[in-house]
């Protein structure tokens, strides 16, 4: 029976976290976001203003999405490449379907995107 327009699989783009090893061979409608680590060091649990917006997959997505559609290109998936990070749990979070999302952009991200693998 085929996916409705609803079905998830179907209906969101796949988004795949690299943590470690190599990078997963990509073709021209894949993207490639590539996560910096932290300016600087915090405390558990903690994070500045500058490093939370640096690192902002949501936000990053939004702008691909956005960027993807006025150019008219067409984007089948992405590829977040996060192994300089030392901790890469809260880039998991953020595209888990039951975290809060605080305004349109976060909405549209998750409505748009699903977390697919991490490696």
């Amino acid at each position: 029976m085929p996916g409705t327009p609803f079905d998830k699989a179907t209906s969101s783009i796949p988004v795949t976290i690299v943590t470690h090893g190599p990078m997963p061979e990509r073709d021209e409608e894949t993207a490639l976001i590539h996560l910096d680590p932290a300016l600087h060091d915090h405390a558990p649990g903690t994070e500045c203003v500058a490093c939370a917006a640096a690192g902002d997959v949501r936000a990053m997505l939004f702008d691909l999405l956005t960027q993807s559609r006025q150019e008219g290109r067409r984007l089948l998936s992405v590829i977040i490449d996060a192994r300089d990070l030392k901790d890469t749990l809260p880039v998991i979070a953020k595209l888990d379907p039951h975290t809060s999302a605080i305004g349109m952009r976060d909405h549209t991200v998750l409505r748009s995107f699903h977390l697919s693998r991490v490696i």
